[in-house]
């Protein structure tokens, strides 16, 4: 428990690192909002509100010694968590947005996008060193990276559900009879898997990366 204890003040310096982040991004989508007088890109704000959402409950749990002992608290948390963190990654897929437009250079609309996706994977990487670090200390730390490499696939697996069926984190619980449906029914085309393969495998090797820049 004392190396949980010893990450709790890098995390919040990690946090204000991100909370800058994030306002730098809105602060950039003002300006465009300002600029060419469309809300287009408005949605951005949603998807990094959900990108961080994985953050607080993760950061809610390592910074409480009885979350993390007690598995009547622990495990539910990280179900929610799981939930929750395919909304980091997704917003790589928010590129598919890009187009020219006449009144902003289109270098100002990839600083945008770039912006964006880079604080919400970022917000998503160290959440799930929050994640690993906690798992590492209730199971051991082979387990954990096993553990992330799973989660890492089940992310990817998200962001096709999230960008191709068009469900979010709460049709779990809103639409489950529908969600479970469609899940089944797409195990057997060949997008979900490339998909799921390509996105988890990248998440794989940047969480690798990050956490061993960390160290």
């Amino acid at each position: 428990m004392n190396t949980i204890r010893n990450t709790i003040t890098s995390t919040f310096r990690q946090h204000y690192a991100l909370l800058y982040l994030a306002l730098f991004c809105v602060f950039t989508l003002l300006v465009r909002v300002k600029i060419t007088h469309s809300v287009f890109y408005l949605f951005l704000m949603w998807n990094l509100f959900l990108a961080y959402i994985p953050l607080l409950i993760s950061s809610v749990m390592i910074n409480n010694p009885v979350v993390i002992e007690r598995r009547h608290y622990f495990y539910p948390m990280m179900i929610m968590w799981l939930l929750f963190l395919p909304n980091a990654p997704y917003i790589i897929t928010d590129f598919i947005h890009l187009k020219k437009d006449s009144s902003v250079p289109v270098w100002f609309d990839v600083l945008l996008l770039i912006s964006f996706t880079i604080a919400g994977i970022l917000s998503g990487l160290t959440s799930m060193k929050h994640m690993f670090n906690m798992l590492s200390i209730k199971l051991n730390p082979l387990l954990a990276w096993v553990s992330i490499g799973v989660i890492c696939l089940l992310c990817g697996f998200g962001i096709y559900v999230g960008r191709f069926l068009r469900y979010n984190s709460w049709d779990v619980l809103k639409r489950p009879l529908s969600l479970t449906a469609d899940m089944l029914s797409s195990f057997t085309q060949s997008t979900p898997l490339g998909i799921t393969l390509g996105f988890g495998c990248f998440l794989f090797l940047l969480f690798n990366m990050f956490y061993s820049a960390e160290k």
